[in-house]
């Protein structure tokens, strides 16, 4: 997919660990879903032998570029303008969001501050952004991610 630099590209990571099916999984998650509108969604249950349990799902989103305050313009700040509301939607601490080296891209994660917060709505585990780019492929290319030993989730 082709993304421009107006766009935020996010790749929002769930886990409900206490659901017990898919179909409980998913009625949780489609409040999220239908807000989000997502133009990917990945789904499955956890394997039996991974860290993680339950279900597990990663959405890609894409929102557009938000403008940064007035006394900071940096794609850093626009990024992070960009991600705070969703990060607060997800009970992720956009305060927590760690910039890369580049300024284009970052993430926050349910480790970064949300747990004292009790955990967050929707089993959100993790938020990576990038500015005109998917965060999990960069380069643009076509991958499977399956095969290059990478998880998307």
């Amino acid at each position: 997919m082709r993304f421009t630099q107006d766009d935020v590209v996010l790749r929002v990571q769930l886990n409900l660990e206490q659901a017990s099916t898919a179909d409980a999984a998913l009625h949780t998650w489609l409040p999220l879903v239908a807000e989000l509108r997502p133009l990917a969604m990945e789904f499955e249950a956890a394997h039996p032998d991974g860290l993680r349990r339950g279900f597990l799902a990663d959405l890609l989103v894409v929102s557009p570029l938000a403008d940064a305050p007035e006394t900071a313009g940096t794609p850093a700040d626009q990024l992070r303008a960009s991600i705070g509301p969703l990060a607060e939607r997800l009970g992720l601490d956009p305060a927590a969001f760690e910039i890369d080296e580049n300024g284009a891209g970052g993430m926050v994660s349910a480790r970064s501050g949300s747990e004292d917060k009790g955990g967050t709505p929707y089993g959100a585990h993790l938020l990576l952004a990038r500015i005109g780019a998917d965060p999990l492929n960069p380069e643009g290319e076509e991958a499977d991610y399956q095969e290059t030993g990478e998880n998307l989730i």
